[in-house]
């Protein structure tokens, strides 16, 4: 957890971190949302505003042009390797500027300030970078840590509710891997008041289950694939929505995921069904629907695509009961249809 950072102003945090390194060898790369709030995040640093690479919001600009622009900034204004990118913004941003720093000059330093509930517990945290590519989540990417990720509990206040509750599915992903007091806790924690003191320790729990995990897991080999946990599914409805240019959100998505991947874990592994149904009330009573029955063969073709997959077929983490995860396991075409029919 020495990588990360827990503050209410990140912009006294951010002044520390970068004491000593010259304005011009400072980059950020932002959203259209956050680079209104870089001045003030930069107001006790000595930057250079025209360092700046600004891409699209949503989704959909998580792409090799979103990318190219960033290499193109630091290419033109002079970043080296010992330079530091700063990416300021929600979980497209970080992933997409993480990619960028990871492979401009084969490398360069990089520093995170995830603003959404959804990067602050998952999307900025453990090494993923990349971008989306022909429609396909993450198609492209790289395993690199940031060398600090700043988590400003106080940006959670301006965010909208959605926005919220989009990143509330990770935590609840999070709960299912660790154990049942955090799972209740997250099942009756009032979300509309997140400045408060209990939901900042549910944050920081949230966190520290995915940090653990990680650096058991680096690279993906092994235990790290429980943090796949709703997303083969999950992606497949994101990607989808993508694909039909509609306005769907990641934890949206991944909420949907979960019911289904949950419903399998009830079928192929006996998680305990009464905790299976109380938290598909819970997600069906917070997040929006999606017609997976109309689009059912198309979910299962994005799946095959998945990148856990392999020879044997669509790979899927699947829970025994909360805190007891099994990986590497193969659903039929058949079983799929079958979960998707309970979302």
């Amino acid at each position: 957890m020495e990588r990360i950072i827990f503050t209410t102003d990140s912009s006294l945090v951010l002044a520390e971190l970068l004491q000593g390194v010259r304005h011009d060898q400072l980059f950020v790369v932002a959203d259209k949302h956050t680079v209104g709030f870089c001045d003030k995040l930069l107001e006790k640093v000595n930057w250079m505003p025209l360092n700046v690479a600004v891409v699209d919001c949503g989704e959909e600009n998580k792409s090799l042009v979103s990318v190219a622009r960033v290499w193109s900034m630091l290419s033109k204004r002079g970043a080296r390797r010992s330079s530091i990118l700063l990416c300021v913004g929600g979980g497209m941003v970080t992933d997409m500027g993480g990619f960028a720093a990871s492979t401009f000059k084969r490398g360069m330093r990089c520093i995170y300030v995830p603003t959404t509930l959804l990067a602050q517990v998952d999307a900025s945290l453990g090494g993923k970078t990349g971008f989306n590519l022909d429609g396909l989540k993450n198609e492209i990417g790289t395993f690199s840590e940031p060398e600090r990720v700043v988590i400003d509990v106080s940006l959670l206040q301006t965010l909208p509710v959605r926005e919220r509750v989009s990143g509330y599915a990770e935590m609840l992903k999070h709960g299912l891997l660790s154990d049942m007091e955090y799972l209740e806790r997250l099942l009756v924690c009032d979300t509309n008041v997140p400045e408060r003191e209990e939901f900042l320790e549910l944050i920081k729990k949230s966190v520290s289950v995915k940090n653990d995990i990680v650096t058991q897991d680096p690279n993906e080999k092994g235990i790290r694939k429980a943090l796949n946990f709703g997303h083969t599914i999950g992606h497949a409805i994101e990607s989808c929505s993508m694909m039909r240019r509609e306005n769907m959100l990641h934890g949206e998505a991944i909420a949907l995921g979960i019911i289904a991947e949950l419903y399998l874990s009830v079928r192929e592994k006996g998680f305990p069904g009464e905790v299976y149904r109380r938290v598909r009330e819970f997600i069906k009573r917070y997040y929006p629907t999606y017609p997976v029955m109309e689009h059912a063969d198309t979910l299962y073709e994005l799946m095959l695509h998945d990148k856990k997959n392999d020879r044997k077929g669509v790979n899927f983490t699947l829970l025994e009961d909360v805190g007891q995860f099994s990986i590497n396991n193969y659903c039929t075409k058949e079983q799929i249809t079958e979960a998707l029919n309970q979302i």
